[in-house]
């Protein structure tokens, strides 16, 4: 019945009919709450009609009947980064962290709020398994080179912003990798 009421709700949302999906996909949850699939496409449903409430309520309920899924974690964290709990977005990461250990996004994720937090110590962890499983991506060696600038070592903040700009990064951002390379080289 969930699976039926969930494929109603993705024809409803491929006719662009979205007050029909939300009751399919409701429907769905109603006869099996864990169904990720129709809990995914219903928040992002109240997400794309600007109901930003309603969704965190669908995820935090996600995450009590699944406490283990790590996209419903990281949909969550972000809905409490946009409303400024930033705690509230490390708490729910926290939780999914052993499911998380092998996901890079998650990690980087998890990363950059550690350093908005002052965790220093903490993002670099995360930010060195992020790039231990994608060590192409320049904004993670740009957030380490951050995160260890912060710490004050110097020279790995050094390497890592070299990294950074060697990378594919976006012009503004390899321009600050730059700068910052260059503040750091003048320190020497």
């Amino acid at each position: 019945l969930a699976e039926g009421a969930y494929r109603e709700g993705v024809r409803f949302l491929q006719q662009s009919r979205p007050t029909q999906a939300d009751q399919a996909l409701r429907l769905a949850l109603t006869h099996d709450p864990k169904h990720l699939a129709a809990r995914e496409l219903l928040a992002g449903l109240q997400l794309e009609q600007g109901r930003a409430p309603e969704a965190r309520k669908i995820l935090e309920q996600g995450l009590v009947e699944t406490p283990t899924h790590v996209p419903f974690a990281q949909l969550l964290a972000r809905l409490y980064v946009d409303q400024g709990a930033e705690q509230s977005a490390v708490a729910v990461l926290e939780k999914v962290r052993a499911q998380g250990a092998d996901q890079p996004e998650y990690l980087a994720f998890l990363a950059a709020l550690y350093q908005r937090a002052g965790r220093q110590a903490d993002a670099v962890e995360r930010y060195r398994q992020a790039l231990g499983l994608r060590p192409q991506e320049g904004r993670w060696w740009l957030g380490l080179g951050i995160s260890l600038e912060a710490q004050k070592n110097f020279p790995a903040a050094g390497e890592a912003y070299q990294r950074a700009k060697t990378s594919a990064l976006d012009p503004k951002l390899a321009r600050y990798a730059e700068q910052r390379l260059s503040t750091l080289n003048k320190a020497k």
